[in-house]
């Protein structure tokens, strides 16, 4: 979130905390809960979609997710790494490789062992995550100035201030949807997810908006906010301890973040492997567990490759800034037809067994969806011209594999 505030200034910031969650997480949040408590297996999204539109937009659908889960899912080991930097600085690209490989072994492993060991995990991490900033919150309260967020900011009103105040925003408010690829391992997903995904959107919203309400007050200088400041924030507002704290809880939430989005992406070739969309070994389980181990495999290899180029290269915010817009661009893609799906399955089948169901029929699902698909537009027409060249590249691609790969053939 710092990006956000360095960009466009704090109170900007602010407003797009309070009101971004509402017209992009929740309709996300909400979509994600009615199909899958009507659909609940393993896949998500690809399941919706194909039910909806068929089996070529089904596949499209999981291929767009597939392609952005390896770039998204290569940005957390290194930001693992990243923060242990505040503790070895000349750490080498070899040694720095190695520290992603060791992170990704061993979210893998917890990976391998299902979805309760993950959902456990990724309790734990949330709270220890969460304690350095409830930390510096309640020794910021006592000295929270409002009148320092309005203050002026010469950098603000520049031209690309939208769009990085956007790209930001979605950014952190994005992955909802993500949620209903592991329907299938879920206990109750019909009382589960909705409760789930309205209690986690306000947690979030509260948890972005207190620190950076608190930590404006303290660091006023607004052009040095940017991604990795917090814990010099905490550091001027509780000490040295409080920032190295911080930085702690950032290597605790780069292995949670990770953790839940391999999960995640990893269902998607498994669905797409069990509908014969890809290669069949994708769909192999492990004896023990149950759970897509090949599948998880194929992944973890993709983001360990990815991280190998980016490790190696001169300047780290480059290939990481490009992976990230590619990812958005393709996330973006994929959103705009499941909401589609979603509408179209309530007009095409208003009999399904729904044991969550939006309130407001048809009517109230098309003013729900309208403003989450209004800024997947912006923010893909918002992204520079390679990166919306490389998007279309893999759209492409995904059509010509799917005629020329046997993805179309039923299973």
């Amino acid at each position: 979130l710092e990006d956000a505030v360095g960009a466009a200034g704090p109170a900007w910031a602010l407003l797009a905390i309070l009101v971004v969650p509402w017209v992009w997480s929740l309709p996300m949040a909400l979509m994600t809960a009615e199909l899958t408590a009507a659909m609940p297996e393993d896949g998500g999204f690809v399941v919706w979609v194909e039910r909806a539109f068929g089996r070529f937009w089904g596949f499209q659908e999981g291929w767009w997710s597939w392609l952005c889960s390896f770039a998204d899912n290569a940005l957390y080991p290194v930001m693992f790494a990243e923060y242990l930097r505040f503790w070895f600085p000349r750490m080498t690209s070899v040694q720095f490789w190695l520290v992603c490989l060791t992170m990704i072994a061993v979210v893998a492993c917890l990976n391998v062992r299902g979805a309760q060991v993950i959902g456990f995990s990724s309790v734990m991490f949330t709270l220890l995550v969460l304690a350095p900033f409830a930390a510096m919150i309640l020794l910021g309260v006592p000295h929270l100035k409002p009148s320092a967020w309005f203050l002026h900011q010469s950098t603000a009103g520049r031209p690309e201030m939208w769009s990085t105040l956007l790209s930001v925003m979605l950014w952190n408010y994005s992955g909802w949807d993500n949620a209903g690829c592991c329907g299938g391992e879920v206990n109750e997903p019909h009382r589960t997810y909705p409760r789930a995904m309205v209690t986690v959107v306000a947690i979030v919203l509260m948890a972005y908006l207190l620190p950076v309400a608190v930590g404006v007050s303290a660091s006023q200088d607004w052009s040095k906010w940017k991604a990795g400041y917090f814990p010099e924030v905490a550091q001027q507002i509780g000490g040295a301890g409080l920032g190295a704290w911080l930085a702690m809880g950032g290597l605790v939430s780069a292995m949670g973040l990770f953790s839940a989005l391999l999960l995640t992406s990893s269902r998607v070739p498994y669905a797409m492997a069990m509908r014969r969309m890809l290669p069949a070994p994708l769909a192999r389980l492990h004896p023990r567990y149950g759970t897509p181990w090949a599948a998880i495999l194929l992944n973890t290899i993709g983001c360990a490759l990815l991280i190998g180029w980016a490790a190696q290269a001169e300047h780290e915010t480059g290939p990481f800034v490009a992976l990230l817009k590619i990812d958005m661009w393709l996330y973006a893609l994929a959103l705009i037809l499941e909401f589609a799906a979603l509408i179209y399955l309530r007009i095409r089948e208003p009999d399904m067994h729904r044991p969550y169901r939006i309130p407001g029929g048809v009517a109230g699902l098309a003013l729900l969806s309208t403003p989450p698909v209004l800024l997947c537009a912006v923010s893909m027409v918002l992204c520079p011209r390679p990166t919306q060249f490389l998007g279309i590249a893999g759209v492409v691609a995904g059509c010509l594999i799917y005629y020329a790969g046997g993805a179309r053939a039923q299973p």
